[in-house]
């Protein structure tokens, strides 16, 4: 069985990739293997630990060890998902002025 015929049967197909909208085989998720790796670390750095396959059945431990094995060799910036809001930052979306909206009735 060809490498081709494997990566069909384990549901790798040819499409364009969500990430990088380059044509390639893509996985499940429509992802070429660079963009996979890249957001398995961006999962590894956000210690979202129940989306990361490397993370799988390690102990706290092992993956806070992995999450700065990852850091060291690719640094700290996301590379494929958008980064998180802060809870700090204040939202610049203003709200309706309750003084205004009672002269108007």
């Amino acid at each position: 069985m060809t490498q081709d015929e494997l990566a069909d049967l384990f549901g790798f197909f040819r499409a364009e990739c969500r990430g990088c909208d380059i044509v390639s085989r893509v996985n499940d998720l429509g992802l070429c293997e660079e963009c996979a790796g890249k957001l398995e670390r961006d999962l590894i750095r956000e210690r979202d630990w129940d989306y990361t396959v490397s993370a799988y059945g390690l102990t706290d431990s092992r993956r806070e060890e992995l999450r700065s094995q990852v850091v060291a060799q690719y640094g700290e910036k996301l590379e494929l998902m958008a980064q998180k809001k802060s809870a700090d930052r204040k939202s610049k979306a203003r709200k309706p002025n309750r003084k205004r909206s009672r002269k108007r009735r």
